[in-house]
């Protein structure tokens, strides 16, 4: 069973004086469904290499949640899941591991390999349809309905050079694209918070993880 890192949401507890990670139970069932072993991943890590190499992961999942700090007018940002997540991200491509970023996670992407993020409103507490782009897989290959929970998106003139769109929002925005050249994908919505999965969404994340889909 591959180990699959997810990071996690930083999140200030009232009433307690602690700056907790937090990750959304239903992450664990997803990863299971795909046939992987979910680890959540502590934000507050110094050595970073250290710590994923002795975790021996297979992949690495960036979650949502958490506004990027640098981002103005940052609602939640957390400076420590920044640099974590920076480094991690950085640590698996250097290994040439699979990465998959989800909503904020899919933003990190775009900055770091230096692409630009617009407000989107509209686009939190929602659904809208999705459009993939023309792909000989077959399982991209028709529109499918998604939940959205963004206040940031990627306009098609801020996708970072080197990342190609794979699906699209009505609105034009990015909602999926890959790397050119390292085992990256990238998803604007929440898979996890879905109570069913399309068949594509199930390949797609079976495929980006390295994953062999459970049944």
């Amino acid at each position: 069973m591959k180990r699959i890192g997810l990071t996690q949401r930083s999140h200030p507890v009232q009433g307690y004086a602690e700056r907790r990670d937090m990750l959304d139970q239903r992450w664990a069932a997803l990863i299971e469904r795909l046939g992987g072993c979910p680890l959540p991943l502590s934000n507050s890590v110094r050595d970073v290499d250290a710590y994923l190499d002795a975790l021996g992961l297979d992949a690495l999942i960036l979650t949502g949640g958490n506004d990027l700090s640098m981002l103005p007018d940052a609602a939640d940002g957390a400076p420590e899941r920044d640099r974590f997540e920076a480094e991690a991200y950085r640590h698996f491509l250097q290994r040439g591991k699979p990465v998959l970023g989800v909503c904020r996670g899919a933003q990190l992407i775009n900055h770091l390999c230096d692409g630009r993020l617009v407000r989107a409103p509209g686009h939190a507490g929602t659904r809208h349809e999705l459009v993939w782009v023309d792909t000989p897989l077959a399982c991209w290959d028709r529109p499918e309905e998604v939940n959205s929970y963004h206040g940031w998106a990627i306009p098609a003139d801020g996708l970072a050079p080197g990342l190609e769109a794979l699906a699209w929002a009505p609105d034009g925005t990015v909602e999926a694209f890959r790397s050119l050249q390292a085992r990256v994908n990238a998803i604007v919505w929440h898979p996890e918070r879905e109570t069913e999965l399309a068949p594509a969404t199930v390949a797609f994340l079976s495929t980006a993880l390295g994953l062999t889909i459970a049944r």
